[in-house]
This record gives structure tokens, sequence and C-alpha cells, in this order.
């Protein structure tokens, strides 16, 4: 811990002087001066009470213990022994051979929460309870720092807790400003530590120098697989750390998505991925490939011996980099997930692309959404994909491509050969795909609506007037469209919202908003006159009535039977229901107030039957016919 400790401040000490801004941490200015003065672990014991024991940051003095005394506990020897095999000092109370020997025993602590305690109180820091509590907790196995506003001087305590730590297999640091220096205490960490697996240093900033001991420190490490960089501004100018980085050789998967590498950066990365056979997952998505750095990048896929999953999307490979696909592609035998999505590839870029995918015999995913391949293109990759004996694709990812029927025709004949899963967009219906409608005896959609009214109030022998009444239900002389809208639905006359906005337009001849008796009857007559002109006409032409006016009259005829039908069951269903709870009524009554001891015959039980009040009540109707009880409510 203290040789780690030394190592961390000289790091600190160095990158201070490199940014010409060397400034002593508070703290350090005594204890700089003592970094020749010797550990604990040479053996030494300090003569003087509370020197410093460490070599580093300032430590908290260490008051040694006093001598212990050891007693004798071997039999007493003769004068002759003594003499020659002891080399004793009558006046000391302790062994000469004791005391050369001596070593102040080191106090060992193991658990990581106690040492990243202590490694707090040493660089005087704030303990993070949240780091405390994950440490604490029994099984943990994955630390979660994401978003703590931790900074470099917190890591330093946090990398020397980690050094020794046996648990822990993953760390995410991620959104935190670790800066330069943040990264160095973690990279010291990683040569020493043996267990961790995942490390997430996302958008921490590390900038060149914290990424150069980063590189060095990968060479050396011998657990980490994971190494997520992303979104931390890397230009093309730190490439060369990053391909230090992917000569690790235990490094799987390295995450550099939300970068700037650009063109000069992604020309030296070619080459690593050509060479490199550790690597299982690389992502490169959001990082400016284009054109010719594209190219670059998918010439060196066809080399590639050892990428399982590769994101190139969010960039710009266009033709060039499809043309490059199409060679490389072929010749790749380990790549099983590709994404290219947002990647500027339309339908002249796809037909080199489809080549390449034809002819792989690895790919098991392929993502190719948010492109601009339209509905041909996605017709084009599943026609492709037909005719392939070789491609062996199972997930064929086309988010926000937008299909149509014919698409989804080709796509049921190709699940029936192959078992593949498609993603697609909006399913687009096509122009000349008519649905029938079926059709509606009562439509009135071809009439006028107001001739529509003062035909019904004619066949239903309805009076202007009382019409006008029954619509207005607040007794204000004026109907509004509510009070049409409602008066309309109670009469089951089918009109649309559009057909009662022709009805005010054409009835509110003040433009008031309110129709009143004296407007209803001026257009009344209006339309009256209507109605006879076109009678007159048709008969003058045909010797007939009007047709359209005979089509609606039948309409109207069958609606109000339709209405009075309605109304009449409502009215003895209401008879009944108000029958059958008198007759209970009556006989419940009988039973409370007859004599108990007088014994009624048969008869006269029947008469006060329930079932036989209801009967002689019910034998009236309006149609003249007695209303059959059901058995259910019988019983």
């Amino acid at each position: 811990m203290d040789d780690l400790m030394y190592r961390m401040d000289t790091r600190e000490r160095t990158f201070y002087e490199r940014q010409s801004r060397f400034r002593k941490p508070k703290g350090l200015n005594r204890e700089l001066s003592r970094l020749s003065s010797k550990s604990l672990s040479t053996g030494n014991l300090s003569s003087r009470s509370g020197e410093s024991c460490f070599n580093g940051d300032s430590v908290s003095s260490v008051e040694v213990p006093p001598l212990p005394v050891i007693p004798d506990m071997s039999p007493t020897p003769t004068k002759k022994e003594y003499v020659e095999d002891y080399d004793y000092d009558a006046n000391e109370d302790v062994k000469l051979e004791d005391v050369k020997t001596f070593v102040t025993p080191r106090r060992k602590t193991t658990k990581t929460a106690d040492i990243y305690l202590l490694a707090c109180k040493r660089c005087k820091a704030t303990a993070l309870s949240n780091y405390t509590r994950q440490l604490q907790a029994p099984m943990t196995a994955s630390i979660d720092l994401a978003n703590n506003l931790i900074t470099a001087h917190d890591t330093k305590a946090i990398a020397v807790s980690l050094v020794r730590d046996k648990r822990i297999v993953s760390v995410d640091l991620s959104n935190n400003k670790l800066g330069p220096l943040g990264v160095m205490y973690i990279s010291e960490m990683l040569v020493r530590n043996s267990t961790l697996m995942e490390l997430d240093l996302s958008q921490t900033f590390p900038g060149p120098e914290g990424l150069e001991v980063l590189g060095e420190a990968m060479q050396h490490s011998g657990s980490l697989q994971v190494l997520k960089l992303e979104g931390n501004n890397i230009e093309h100018t730190e490439v060369k750390t990053i391909v230090k980085v992917m000569q690790s050789v235990r490094l799987q998967e390295l995450y550099l998505g939300h970068n700037s590498l650009g063109y000069q950066g992604f020309s030296a990365l070619a080459s690593a991925i050509e060479t490199n056979t550790t690597l299982r997952i690389l992502d490169l998505q959001w990082n400016h490939i284009r054109r010719d750095s594209a190219k670059q990048v998918c010439k060196a896929i066809a080399a590639n011996k050892g990428l399982r999953t590769l994101n190139l999307a969010w960039n710009g490979l266009g033709k060039e980099g499809c043309i490059a696909l199409c060679r490389s592609l072929p010749k790749n035998v380990t790549l099983q997930e590709l994404d290219l999505n947002s990647n500027r590839i339309d339908t002249t870029s796809l037909r080199f692309l489809l080549h390449g995918l034809v002819h792989n015999t690895c790919l098991k995913c392929v993502r190719i959404g948010r492109n601009p391949l339209t509905t041909d293109g996605a017709k084009a990759i599943l026609r492709a994909l037909q005719s392939s004996k070789k491609s062996v694709i199972q997930d064929l990812i086309l988010e926000d491509v937008s299909v149509d029927d014919e698409f989804m025709t080709l796509l049921t004949k190709l699940q029936e050969t192959k078992k593949m899963k498609v993603v697609h967009g909006e399913i687009l219906s096509s122009g000349m795909n008519i649905k029938e409608r079926k059709h509606d005896p009562h439509d009135l959609n071809r009439f006028d609506p107001v001739l529509v009214l003062v035909e019904y109030m004619r066949i239903d022998n309805l009076r202007l007037i009382d019409f006008f009444q029954y619509l207005d239900t607040t007794n204000r002389e004026q109907l509004s469209r509510t009070d049409f809208r409602d008066g309309v639905a109670n009469l089951r006359i089918p009109l649309t919202e559009h057909h009662l906005d022709i009805v005010m337009q054409t009835l509110d001849l003040k433009h008031d908003g309110y129709v009143d008796l004296e407007e209803f009857m001026t257009v009344q007559r209006d339309v009256q006159r209507q109605i006879t002109n076109r009678t007159t006409r048709a008969r003058r032409r045909t010797g007939k009535d009007d047709e359209g006016l005979l089509g609606l009259r039948k309409i109207l005829k069958e609606l109000i039977e339709k209405r009075n039908k309605e109304n009449k069951e409502k009215a003895a269903a209401r008879r009944f229901s108000l029958a059958w709870n008198s007759a209970v009524r009556q006989a419940s009554n009988s039973r409370r107030f007859s004599d108990p001891v007088v014994s009624m015959s048969n008869e006269q039980q029947e008469k006060k039957n329930p079932v036989h009040l209801l009967e002689q009540l019910m034998k009236t109707d309006i149609t003249g016919s007695t209303i059959p009880i059901p058995e259910e409510e019988v019983v």
C-alpha cells in the first residue's frame, strides 16, 4: 500500500510538472521531504515517537510499542553452560538475540472497505458512502459509481482499496470528472489488481496523458477484459495509445463510441484491427468515419480473425464503404453481428453491400435501419437472401424503413424456407387497395339534412311548432346546435356533425348562433317549395315522382317504424316491471294480514299467487295482447 501511494504521488508530481503548473497538494509539503526515510517493512525500529513510517502522502504518526518482556522458560543452566552457550547480560531483562531479531508486527487489513477508509484518512479525502455501502454488501461483485461527482482526489483512495481486492470484477466510473490524474491512479491499480474484468471510464475525459498511462498499464494488466472509453473526445492524435490498449492480451471488448477519431485516426486503427486476434466486440459508432477511412476499416475486416461483433452505426460509410464490405465480407469467417444503422446507405450502395452479405457464411445479425433504402431496397434485401445458399442471417433489423404489402408477401415466402426474424418500419397501404364498405340502407349522406328534417316531420305527422318545442328542452324559444344534436339523437335520425353544421348554417338566418321559430318556418316554406318543384318536374319527365325523394321517404319510414317499435318494447318492459313489483307487494300484504287459523282452498291460494295477480294486471296492453311471463321470473 505504501509503495503504491508513493508511485501515485510520483505520477501526480510528474503530471503537474509537465503541465508547468506544479502545485503540491495540501499536506504533502512536509512528507515529500521525508521520502528517503525507510518504512516499517525494512524491519528497523524508529527511535523517536511520532516519526513518519510511510513514504508518500501525509501519514498519521505511528507509535512504536515498548519492547515486550519475554520470560525465560528454559531450565536454569549451570555456570559453565551459561558462559559457553549464551551471550547474556545480567542487567538486561531481554536477551540480546531477541532484541536484534525483533520486528514490530504490522497490522494486516484484509477487508476492502477498511482499506478504503484507511486510504481516505491518509489521503485526507472524504469517504464516499455509496462506495462504502457497496463494498460492505455481501456477495458484491460489481461497483457502480456512475454520476457521483467523483474527482481525481477521490479516485486515489478508490484505486488503493482495489489493489488487493479479490471479489470485485466490475467497476463503473462513467460520467465523473476524473481527468488525467484520476485515470492515472486507476491505471496504477490495474497493474496490481488480478481480478477486475470490466472497467467503464466513459465520459471521464482522461486526456492524452491519462490515455498514455492507461495504455502502458494495459500491457501489464492480467485480468481486464472489458474497457469502455465512450464520449471522451478522443481524437486522431491519441490513436497510438488506443492501439496499445488493443494489443492487451486479455482485452476482449473495447467500446470507443461517441469520439472524434476521424480519418487519420482510423487509418492507424485499421492496421491494428487486421492483426488483432483477441478482441471479440469493437464499438466504433459516432466517430465521423467517412469515405476513405470507412474504406480502410471495412478492408481490415477481411483479415481479422477474432471479432464477433462490430458496431459502425451513425457514421458515413456511403458507397465507398459498401464497396469495401462487398470485398471483405466474403473473406471474413468470424464476424457474427454487424451494425450499419444510419450510414447513408441508399439503393445504389445497397447493391454492393448485398453482394457481400449473400456470400458471407458467418453473419447472423445485420442491422441496416435508418438508411434511405426505400421500400424497393427492403424488397431487394429479401430477394437476395431468398436466393442465397451461403447466408445464415437469422435477424434482419430494418428500423424506420417503410415497407408495403409486396414486402410482407416476400417475407412470408422467405420465412417458409428460412428461420429469420425481420424488424421493419411502418406498413404503407397502397392507394389501389380499397376496402369494400358494407351498404347502409339508412345512409343519409347524399341528402340535404334540412330536407331530411322537413320530410321527417311530414311522415311522422308532426307540426313544425311541435317539432320545435320537442327540440327546445330549455323553453327559451331558441334552438342551439346542442339542442339539434340531442333531439336528432333521441329521434334516431342518423345525422353527422357535418350535417348539423349545414343545418345551423341554413336555418340561422340572423347569424347569431341560434334558430328561432320564425327562421325555422321561413326555411321550411322554401324547402317545401323545392320539393313541389322537384315532384312536378319528375312527373312531367317520367310520369312518376322523384326517385330521390322516394328513396328518402322510404328510409325515413323505416327509421320511424324502428323507433316506434323500440319505444313500445321499452314501455312494455317498464309496465311489466311495475306490474311485477305491484303483484309481489299485494301478495306480501295479503300474507301479512291474513288469519293463520283459517285455511284457504287451492283456488283461493292460486288467486293470491303473485303470478295470478300479475296476469290480471297485464290483461290489457296497448296492442291488446297479454305479455308472457318469463319462467325464470316466476321461479
